[in-house]
């Protein structure tokens, strides 16, 4: 195992200590936690979201992105790379390594995926239109069917995340219960896994503050198909706006 150096240990306890002390709500506090993540292992971007019917061989399902670092552009490729089909596979040593754990696991890219099926697969090509290289993933449980999820990206130019880095993200993260509980809907997204995948992307970029003409661009479809997928997700959430569906997920209320 490699040993962090004592600058490592300084900064990550400096981190740590001033996410504690910042002002705000814990949304704020996970967004100056993760921008100080990102300049002590030297990523670009992040997301911390959560993730809903983690289990081996299934589609993973995400929602209520929280993220640094993306242009609108590249985060919606994200969305739509993450969708993919071929992805259920290519995660699924991940949902195997947090179910064997049962707490906090953080793996890099070449230990989720070693034969880059995401790349060579369908799905590379949403991967490099979002210009996800090198990453590291992390998990905290929070119950049998959902996940704190946090992605940490380097670009497809930059070099490969190593153990240093993940180690570091390893220890900031795993010292942060209080953030990973905070946050989500009552119901920790129960529901999110009944919607199609289409219009699981249209939930997110509408969470994002997305309006109907920016979604059909960035997912290149009509505003009328755009419309049909936001009245479905109004009805299935109960809700009649885009204000009470971020309220119903991106300003729920912490989990104590």
């Amino acid at each position: 195992m490699l040993h962090l150096s004592e600058n490592d240990v300084i900064d990550i306890v400096r981190l740590l200590g001033d996410t504690a002390s910042i002002s705000g709500g814990h949304a704020e506090k996970k967004r100056f936690l993760m921008d100080g993540l990102c300049q002590l292992i030297n990523v670009d971007a992040w997301v911390w979201t959560l993730g809903c019917k983690v289990k081996p061989d299934e589609q993973q399902v995400y929602v209520g992105f929280m993220h640094g670092g993306f242009t609108e552009e590249r985060f919606s490729h994200l969305l739509e790379a993450l969708e993919h089909k071929d992805m259920a596979h290519v995660a699924s040593s991940f949902a195997t390594a947090l179910q064997v754990n049962k707490g906090l696991t953080t793996m890099c890219r070449e230990e989720i995926d070693p034969g880059d099926l995401a790349h060579l697969g369908e799905a590379g090509a949403l991967w490099d239109k979002a210009n996800i290289g090198s990453l590291i993933l992390s998990g905290y449980p929070l119950d049998d069917t959902s996940v704190s999820c946090i992605g940490l990206y380097r670009q497809l130019q930059d070099s490969l995340l190593g153990e240093r880095e993940k180690q570091i993200a390893h220890l900031i993260l795993g010292e942060v219960e209080w953030l990973h509980l905070s946050g989500w809907p009552e119901d920790r997204g129960a529901e999110i896994p009944k919607l199609f995948p289409r219009q699981r992307i249209v939930l997110n970029l509408l969470l994002d503050g997305l309006g109907r003409k920016e979604i059909s661009q960035r997912m290149e479809i009509t505003e009328n198909t755009v419309a049909g997928y936001i009245k479905g997700i109004y009805k299935h959430f109960r809700v009649s706006s885009q204000a009470q569906l971020l309220s119903k997920f991106i300003q729920a209320t912490p989990q104590e």
